[in-house]
């Protein structure tokens, strides 16, 4: 049979094509030695004299094992910064502040544009044991900040401050520990809002341990969107997570351990270990209504920290009023357990620590236990174990029969893939699960910021719910919808269209709710 030369020239063309087209979309990797000012030099090397960046879609690889000494805080201004660990095994590279000449050291970062680290352990402990504040400062409005499979360890007060409206955070498989000191335990904080509204705060398959205050701190500032999901919490001294007002919330599967350990002073304002609060009258005005799961989570305080408390300190209150009414009107009140649990290798309970910090004779308050975890070079960068038996009934009594808590340690880590990238085009993906009961979750990417309405339609083309209604920036979001209508009334067994409108694109899909 005869070689046609057209059709394999046709086809050579082809492939030159498809290579040429994947070189064209492949990201720039720099690969970054280890070393002293080395992730400075490779970062600041890329922007021009006229600030002009040579590639914005450039990722800063770090080696395994590598040791990263910063010598002044990474700013990034108006682009994505993106910091990775190479793939392979062996311990996440550390970034570290450096001390310059004069005795000094910054804060690792300060971000004033988009933000991704993933695979890293970022201390805000420096070369010489000076403890520093707030690990990363989201220093301008709208930013996206991702914290994916990483490690923040050693900080004064906050490891994440907002300074800036409307940030999208997006922590998980991550680790966030040793915030605050017991000197001032109210600084020690995973998250501060600093009163800035919130757009979406995501925290999955985390683990948050040693915090002197909470791992979220509301300073009055409206969260549109928060999903709190499989989290590990243990030792956090004086609450476990406030909220505050938030529009659409959903804390589900997680594991609180010795949270509030400190107790509340009754001639104070009330402490509770978890707190959300009623929209204002000005949300509720532009006809916004507050939507909260609470459910599948526990609760458990050890029994000697209670019974160790002075006399006129009480132990911390688990629910708020208003999260408690939530509970009650889903019908979640028996979702939510104060089981004990038995680490496998847990810090040590801060029996010690909670007793120190009422005694006036001792002037110098211990702190938790640290064991032997370490940022230095070398060193253990997570000393503890966080699994549990799986005999325990925690292991089967998530919202789908799964383990509570961070299941990193049961070889499970929930999928990060979309959050490192901003996504090219508009998509939306298939409800999960579908058909579903009672409810299901709808994800979809926005290549440019705009106006998004994501809306439930019946058969008949009526309106059931409408689940955003807002500008978002470009990235990819999950919504929750609970199989109720705008007036918060569970709609019946059919057929639904969940629809995504923006300025450029309509899409639509469809899904079965089954009772």
């Amino acid at each position: 049979m005869k070689t046609s030369y057209s059709s394999i020239f046709a086809a050579l063309l082809v492939l030159l094509l498809f290579l040429s087209a994947n070189d064209a979309s492949a990201q720039r990797v720099v690969k970054v030695a280890s070393g002293v000012g080395t992730l400075n030099q490779a970062i600041n090397g890329d922007t021009t004299s006229a600030g002009a960046r040579k590639d914005l879609t450039t990722i800063y690889e770090l080696d395994k094992g590598g040791y990263y000494i910063t010598m002044g805080t990474i700013e990034n201004r108006n682009y994505h910064l993106r910091i990775r660990a190479a793939a392979g095994t062996g311990k996440r590279p550390i970034i570290r502040p450096g001390v310059v000449s004069g005795g000094s050291s910054s804060r690792p970062f300060s971000a004033r544009g988009d933000l991704t680290l993933d695979g890293v352990y970022v201390t805000n402990l420096d070369e010489q044991n000076g403890i520093k504040q707030y690990i990363i400062q989201l220093s301008a409005d709208s930013l996206r900040l991702s914290i994916l499979n990483s490690h923040l360890d050693r900080e004064g007060q906050i490891a994440i401050r907002c300074d800036g409206k409307n940030p999208r955070i997006v922590i998980k498989n991550s680790i966030i520990s040793n915030v605050g000191t017991m000197a001032s335990p109210s600084n020690g904080r995973g998250v501060d809002d600093r009163g800035n509204d919130i757009d979406t705060l995501i925290y999955e398959n985390n683990t948050f341990y040693n915090l002197t205050s909470r791992i979220l701190r509301d300073g009055g500032g409206v969260i549109k969107y928060c999903y709190i999901n499989h989290n590990t919490v243990v030792n956090s001294g004086q609450m476990g997570c406030t909220i505050g007002p938030v529009i659409n919330g959903y804390f589900t599967n997680n594991l609180f351990f010795n949270t509030g350990f400190l107790g509340t002073d009754s001639a104070t304002t009330d402490w509770y270990t978890f707190q959300t609060a009623p929209l204002t009258q000005a949300w509720l005005n532009q006809g916004y209504v507050q939507k909260l799961q609470i459910h599948h989570n526990n609760f458990y305080v050890s029994p000697e920290l209670i019974s160790g408390l002075p006399a006129k300190i009480r132990a911390t209150t688990v629910l708020d009023s208003n999260t408690q009414a939530a509970i009650k009107a889903g019908g979640w009140t028996s979702l939510n357990t104060n089981l004990p649990v038995v680490f496998k290798t847990p810090p040590q309970v801060p029996l010690q620590v909670m007793k120190s910090f009422y005694d006036t004779t001792v002037t110098v308050k211990p702190e938790m236990d640290k064991s032997n975890g370490s940022p230095d070079y070398g060193g253990t960068q997570m000393p503890f174990d966080f699994s549990y038996p799986t005999t325990s009934p925690l292991y089967t009594a998530g919202t789908n029969g799964e383990a509570l808590g961070d299941r990193t340690y049961f070889g499970i880590q929930v999928g990060v893939a979309n959050d490192a990238m901003l996504p090219t085009n508009y998509q939306l993906y298939s409800n999960y699960p579908n058909p579903f009961n009672p409810s299901t979750n709808i994800r979809y990417s926005l290549p440019v910021a705009g106006s998004v309405k994501l809306e439930i339609v019946n058969t008949l083309g009526q309106t059931v719910n409408t689940l955003v209604n807002q500008n978002q920036q470009a990235g990819t979001y999950s919504v929750v919808w609970d199989g109720r209508d705008m007036n918060g009334r569970q709609v019946s067994t059919g057929m639904y269209i969940y629809r995504l409108k923006t300025a450029n694109s309509v899409l639509a899909k469809k899904m079965i709710l089954l009772k």
